[in-house]
């Protein structure tokens, strides 16, 4: 065999090696033997678990993470007025285009939140967390100096609540909706908390 079509072999029994024991239980010697190889020649090719599981991974979480952090560029460069007028509908178009890239890559995410325990990316999800509080700790802020009188908005709330969003969102690739009962659903969790936000920030809820 090629050296291409021995690391496609071996990535292919990777995926699910880990799909079907998690990262922790995922063993290199399973994966040398079930891909017809030793485990010298593995160990040669990919270092180790880890390097398999980027190797699965990398191309999707990077594209999402590029994206998200776009997304909040884009976001906190546009005017105080353009910020707030905008802000649901900034928010659904940036939550589709989530959810395409995670259509794009399903079975990366899937290992993400259903099998990287014990990679490094078993934090994915936090890191997505941590850009969404500082976005809207900054929104916050933004509200603030245009005049709105606001009630204190503690920081780890911010955490609370933004982690309950992107929990919720990967719920549809942990349970294994297809994408259009993923988009009706996401939309409708973006629907509560959008509801949440305007009450706790003093805006006025604006219906579809």
């Amino acid at each position: 065999m090629k050296d291409i079509d021995i690391e496609l072999k071996i990535l292919e029994v990777a995926k699910q090696e880990f799909m079907e024991k998690g990262y922790t239980n995922a063993s290199m010697r399973s994966i040398a033997e079930k891909s017809g190889c030793t485990t010298g020649m593995l160990y040669s090719r990919f270092a180790d678990k880890n390097k398999i599981f980027t190797s699965l991974v990398k191309e999707g979480a990077d594209k999402l993470l590029y994206y998200f952090n776009y997304y909040h560029e884009g976001f906190s460069n546009a005017t105080p007025k353009e910020q707030i007028e905008s802000l649901h509908n900034y928010s659904e178009q940036g939550m589709e285009k989530v959810i395409d890239i995670i259509y794009d890559y399903f079975d990366s995410f899937k290992l993400i939140i259903c099998c990287g325990f014990g990679s490094s990316y078993e934090n994915f999800v936090d890191i997505l967390v941590d850009m969404e509080v500082e976005s809207t700790v900054k929104f916050v802020e933004v509200l603030k100096k245009q005049g709105h009188d606001l009630p204190h908005i503690r920081a780890d709330l911010c955490h609370i609540l933004a982690n309950s969003l992107f929990n919720g969102v990967f719920e549809v690739v942990a349970h294994d909706f297809d994408k259009e009962s993923a988009k009706e659903y996401v939309n409708s969790l973006q629907d509560f908390f959008a509801a949440g936000w305007d009450r706790l920030l003093g805006l006025k809820y604006k219906e579809k």
